[in-house]
C-alpha cells in the first residue's frame, strides 16, 4: 500500500503532527487523528474520539452519529466553460447532471487508475466538488493544470484555505430516514420532511438556510448498506450552532474508524484504500464511472475494459480469525495462498460486528479466489511486510465473498 499522502491541513509550525481545521479544534474534545498511521485514512482524518469500539458499535447498529470529515476538500468551479471543462476531466457525465443534483466521480490517470474520488454537485451558477480522502490539494492542482484557454475559475473554498469563510463537512448516519429528518431538523429548522422525501426520490440535493437565516447549507442524502446518511457542507463560521444542537439532542460524534467498519461490513470501497490496487472495475469503484461517456483522461482504458468484459481482479470481503493487527501499518498486507504466493492485498480492515475476529476488504485475483473456494480448509493467510509477523495459518476463515 502506498505511503500515506500529506494532509491538506498544514501542520503547526515546528510540529509534524497534522492538526484539524481550527473550527474542529474548538468543537472536538481530544480528537485522535490518523496521522498517517492508518493506511486507509488520510493523515488528518479524525480516527476516533477516545472510544473506538463504542463509536463503531453505535454506528453499526444505527444509533444517530455524526462524523466530522476533516480531510474532505472543497473546490468551487465557475465560468462559462465550467460544465464542459469538468466533463472532460471526470469519469461521470457532468453535462447530464441537472441543477441541484450530484454524482460520485473519479479523476483517473492515463492508465485508468483512480487518483481521487469526489462528489460533483451541479448548481445554477457553479459546480461544487467535495473531495474525499485528503486528495483536495492534489485534485485542485490537477484540474488547474488542465485549464488552458477555458473560461474556468477554480477556487479552493476549504476552511484550511480561506478560514471561517471556507467550507467544512460532516456526515450524519442513522438507521433510517425518519431519524435523519428528526435529528437534522433540530440543527436546521428550515429542513422539512417533504423536501427530504422529494430529494431522496428524485436524487436531488437540498439547500437550507442556517437557523439564523444566514448562508445556505448543502445536504446530500445517501445510504451505507441499510443505514441512511447525509453529507453536510456549510461555512465554518456557521457550524457551531447546528453542531451543538445535534450533540445536545443526543447525537454522538464518532471518528472515521467507525465509518470504516461500516464500509467494510457493507463492501463499500474508497479510492485511498481499495482504488490503489487496480482499475475502478476491479476495486469496487465501477459505479463512479459512466459507461458511455468519452473524451476524458483514462477513458480509453475504461472503454477497453467495457469492451472486453474480463477482469483479472475483484473486490472481496474476507472474514478472518485472530486478533486485529496493529493499525499502525504503513506496508501492504498481502493475501497469500497455501504456497506462499501473493494473490491479492487487504485494503481496509475492522473488527467484526460481533467482536469475534475481523472483516476486511481485499482486492484478489479471481482465479485464485475460485481455486481457494474449491480447496479444503481455505488455505489462505495474510502476511504483513517488514517486521510485523504474519497472522497464523488460520488467519483467514472460511468466508470469502465477491462484492
Amino acid at each position: 500500500m502506498p505511503d500515506a499522502e500529506r494532509s491538506f491541513v498544514p501542520p503547526v509550525v515546528g510540529d509534524a503532527t497534522p492538526r484539524p481545521p481550527s473550527i474542529w479544534r474548538a468543537l472536538l474534545d481530544e480528537p485522535v487523528l490518523a496521522g498517517g498511521a492508518v493506511p486507509w485514512l488520510a493523515p488528518a482524518a479524525l480516527d476516533h474520539l477516545g472510544d473506538p469500539d463504542g463509536e463503531r458499535v453505535d454506528l453499526l447498529v444505527g444509533r444517530p452519529v455524526v462524523v466530522p470529515r476533516l480531510a474532505r476538500g472543497h473546490v468551487r468551479v465557475r465560468g462559462a466553460d465550467r460544465v464542459d471543462f469538468l466533463h472532460g476531466q471526470l469519469s461521470q457525465d457532468v453535462r447530464g447532471l441537472a441543477d441541484h443534483t450530484a454524482a460520485s466521480a473519479l479523476m483517473l490517470d492515463h492508465k485508468g487508475r483512480a487518483q481521487a474520488g469526489l462528489t460533483v454537485h451541479r448548481r445554477p451558477d457553479d459546480l461544487y466538488l467535495a473531495i474525499d480522502d485528503g486528495h483536495g490539494p492534489a485534485t485542485f492542482a490537477g484540474l488547474a493544470a488542465h485549464v488552458v484557454f477555458d473560461q474556468v475559475e477554480l477556487d479552493d473554498v476549504a476552511e484550511s484555505a480561506v478560514g471561517e469563510r471556507g467550507l467544512v463537512a460532516f456526515t450524519f448516519v442513522a438507521r433510517d430516514l425518519a431519524v435523519v429528518v428528526r435529528e437534522l431538523g433540530r440543527a436546521f429548522p428550515a429542513l422539512s420532511a417533504d423536501a427530504v422525501e422529494v430529494a431522496v426520490e428524485e436524487g436531488r440535493t437540498v439547500t437550507v438556510p442556517t437557523a439564523d437565516g444566514g448562508a445556505s447549507v448543502l445536504l446530500r442524502f445517501g445510504t451505507l448498506g441499510p443505514l441512511a446518511t447525509v453529507d453536510v457542507a456549510l461555512l465554518a463560521r456557521d457550524v457551531r450552532e447546528p453542531w451543538h444542537a445535534l450533540i445536545e439532542g443526543g447525537v454522538r460524534p464518532v471518528g472515521e474508524r467507525a465509518l470504516t467498519a461500516a464500509r467494510v461490513a457493507h463492501g463499500v470501497a474508497t479510492v485511498r484504500a481499495e482504488g490503489a490496487h487496480g482499475l475502478p472495475q476491479e476495486t469496487g469503484l465501477a459505479d463512479r464511472v459512466h459507461p458511455r461517456k468519452g473524451c476524458y483522461l483514462g477513458q480509453e482504458i475504461m472503454a477497453r475494459v467495457e469492451a472486453r468484459g474480463r477482469l483479472r481482479r475483484g473486490l472481496y470481503g474476507l472474514v478472518l480469525d485472530g486478533p486485529l493487527p496493529a493499525l499502525g501499518l504503513a506496508a501492504a498486507w498481502r493475501v497469500e495462498d497455501a504456497d506462499g504466493a501473493a494473490v491479492g492485498a487487504v485494503c481496509s480492515a475492522a473488527p467484526a460486528p460481533d467482536g469475534e475476529g475481523w472483516w476486511a476488504l481485499a482486492v484478489v485475483r479471481h482465479a485464485a479466489a475460485e481455486a481457494a473456494a474449491d480447496a479444503p480448509g481455505f488455505p489462505w493467510r495474510v502476511r504483513c511486510d517488514g517486521d510485523v509477523p504474519p497472522l497464523g495459518p488460520d488467519a483467514v476463515g472460511a468466508a470469502l465473498r465477491q462484492l
